[in-house]
């Protein structure tokens, strides 16, 4: 016989006071953590709050720097980077740049859609950049995380207030301590910018053959080395960390030891530095991997002593879920490149019905469309095309003056990003 009664009052008694189901939701959401860290740290502060999520994160940084050594994700966006000087190309393994071209082709789609286009070559180049090194700036989001913080202090703040009762105020403040620390480690800035950030070269980045958008960055002598951040070296290895040495100790002129034991070699406008080893790793890298064994066994005491809340839980669930779609915010938010220390001006934006036409025109204004023909076109080329690579090119110009009112045109309107 059914007992509509007694399940009644465990269906109320739960959603009275929901103690049991704080605990599981502390260990999920894990790989969102992870993500609003990768988009927003870089500043001393990061706006990643206090969130369900947070405890699973300690355990996946610990096993990753334990693993390849590394904070950041895989790239989530496929990108290929190509050196318009060199010619070379190679495939991104960097998280940031797979998000610099998400939220480019995102931004283009709105700015300068399509309209049955076969291509759209987005001409950029690089501004200064006033952050040097290891600096990142504070923007919007920032203010944002700071917002969400006060409310969840403020929420956590009313079962003290009204019952005497601060466990939900203790773990709120402890876990967002905890929180501020990790976004606060110099391996962040380590992983997502490149030692070499005054680039003179022409980079193309796109998703490859078959893709319907390529971004060209004219580096001007101001440009990160996106050829560098693409490969993304291991930390474990001392050439990430050569940034921090930099900004400390400044650029000299000539080749000398300075303090620290950090020796200075130029050549060819080129410096070579030590960075501070201790057993064969980079001291940065040890830092980062104490922070993370601490942290896990800080998030592992936050997930037990949240457990033994039985009273007012629901103020610690709306503090969690607060946290947690803030952090989803971050997580997939679109960002300048400004952001990212790649500040760009828009040159010039070339839709074309054909492929081939725009990678020609892009050779014709910037001298780089070369090295992307054997990328989009890895088979032969028809005769007239082949011709005017070679430098032969009336037949297939005549060809395309002909179609001139089909076949696409080039937009030179100019704004920041």
């Amino acid at each position: 016989m059914l007992n509509f009664a007694n399940t009644t009052i465990q269906f109320s008694s739960q959603w009275k006071n929901p103690s049991d189901i704080t605990t599981l939701l502390m260990i999920i959401s894990g790989d969102v953590v992870q993500k609003a860290l990768a988009q927003t740290t870089g500043c001393l502060y990061t706006p990643v709050c206090f969130s369900f999520g947070w405890v699973t994160y300690s355990f996946m940084a610990l096993i990753g720097m334990m693993g390849d050594g590394r904070l950041l994700p895989p790239p989530d966006y496929p990108v290929k980077v190509f050196n318009l000087d060199s010619g070379y190309s190679r495939d991104n393994k960097n998280w940031v740049i797979g998000r610099i071209v998400r939220d480019m082709e995102a931004f283009l789609s709105r700015d300068k859609p399509m309209l049955g286009r076969a291509i759209r070559i987005s001409v950029w180049k690089a501004k200064e950049n006033p952050n040097r090194y290891t600096k990142h700036s504070y923007s919007k989001i920032h203010i944002l995380g700071l917002a969400t913080t006060t409310i969840q202090l403020a929420i956590a703040s009313i079962p003290l207030i009204l019952y005497g009762d601060w466990s939900i105020l203790f773990l709120t403040a402890a876990g967002t301590l905890l929180a501020i620390v990790t976004g606060s480690l110099p391996q962040w800035r380590a992983e997502k910018l490149p030692n070499r950030q005054h680039s003179k070269a022409k980079f193309a980045l796109t998703s490859g053959n078959g893709s319907r958008d390529i971004m060209v960055v004219i580096g001007d002598g101001q440009c990160l080395d996106l050829e560098e951040l693409c490969l993304e070296e291991t930390p474990r290895n001392e050439r990430p960390w050569e940034k921090f040495s930099r900004e400390q100790t400044g650029l000299p002129t000539e080749p000398k030891m300075v303090p620290g034991g950090l020796l200075h070699f130029y050549r060819t406008m080129t410096c070579i530095m030590n960075t501070m080893t201790i057993g064969g790793l980079p001291s940065g890298f040890w830092i980062t991997l104490c922070v993370c064994v601490v942290q896990s066994l800080a998030w592992l005491v936050l997930l037990i002593t949240t457990a033994a809340i039985a009273e007012h839980t629901w103020f610690l669930i709306l503090v969690g879920l607060i946290g947690m779609f803030q952090n989803a915010y971050l997580a997939a938010v679109e960002r300048s490149p400004r952001n990212r220390n790649l500040p760009l001006e828009h040159v010039e934006t070339i839709l074309m019905k054909k492929v081939m036409d725009g990678l020609m025109d892009l050779e014709v204004a910037h001298g780089c469309g070369r090295a992307l023909v054997s990328e989009f076109f890895p088979g032969p080329l028809r005769e007239e095309e082949d011709a005017w690579w070679k430098g032969d090119t009336k037949a297939y110009d005549d060809i395309r003056f002909q179609a001139r009112n089909t076949r696409g045109r080039t937009d030179k309107s100019r704004h920041n990003r």
